[in-house]
């Protein structure tokens, strides 16, 4: 049996570091150059093995630009009330979900009046940085009010969504959600997670979500981190519906 080519073993390992998403927030690959001297391969062959990943739509060579990392088709249907992790997972996409943050403390006057809620009263503030290949897509914060707060403060967020911990905690899930959107600065911290510009307008979504009994038990604000994640509107006679699209 023939051995496979060099350069499909390369494209074969690039694909892999693409998916994980080893080339950073902007998607640039190193110079042709700096790949053929980590592989230990000619020129010719680096490129036999990064023309194997265009053609199967995973990066793009930018005639004096360089070659990037294609941004993978998301879509997040807003129409339906499943988070963003469920939506992703269903449609195969690898989201990362990496836990900046999570503290009990006192509830500011904004959520607390979204939840109904007192000042002082105690709620989990979990805070979490959202990615697919590498590419910082949102920066969100979630508050969750007692006694929701204290069933969930210990779950591993990497690895398990929200509102499906609440729901495994104590069988509470999302009837129906209320959402604003709004454009603000990027201030300099959430700038520094994409590696964008501070100040840039960005897309702030806010969102509570209640449950069957219309109680409020989430509330999050959602911020939109990379230009190349919008919202499409799609507008029928009988219904409209809002779409997260990303590339």
């Amino acid at each position: 049996m023939a051995a496979e080519p060099k350069y499909r073993r390369i494209a074969a390992d690039l694909a892999e570091r693409v998916r994980s998403g080893d080339f950073g927030a902007d998607g640039a690959l190193p110079p042709q150059r700096t790949l053929s001297e980590q592989y230990g391969v000619t020129l010719m062959t680096l490129r036999q093995a990064l023309q194997v990943l265009q053609d199967e739509g995973l990066i793009e060579q930018r005639p004096g630009r360089g070659t990037f990392v294609v941004p993978p088709e998301v879509a997040h249907d807003q129409a339906n009330l499943r988070s963003l992790a469920d939506e992703l997972h269903a449609q195969g996409v690898p989201l990362r979900t990496e836990v900046l943050g999570r503290q009990v403390r006192k509830l500011p006057r904004p959520v607390a009046a979204e939840l109904g809620l007192e000042v002082d009263e105690p709620a989990l503030r979990l805070e979490r940085l959202r990615s697919v290949r590498g590419i910082a897509l949102l920066h969100q914060v979630s508050w969750v009010p007692q006694p929701w707060a204290e069933a969930v403060k210990d779950v591993d967020f990497e690895l398990t969504p929200l509102y499906a911990a609440i729901a495994e905690a104590g069988g509470t899930t999302p009837e129906r959600a209320e959402e604003a959107l709004t454009a603000e600065a990027l201030s300099a911290r959430l700038a520094g997670l994409n590696a964008t510009v501070e100040g840039r307008p960005a897309l702030v979504m806010r969102r509570t979500t209640f449950d069957g009994t219309g109680r409020a038990y989430v509330v999050d604000t959602a911020t939109i981190l990379d230009e190349r994640l919008r919202i499409v509107t799609d507008r029928r006679t009988s219904e409209v519906t809002h779409t997260w699209r990303f590339g």
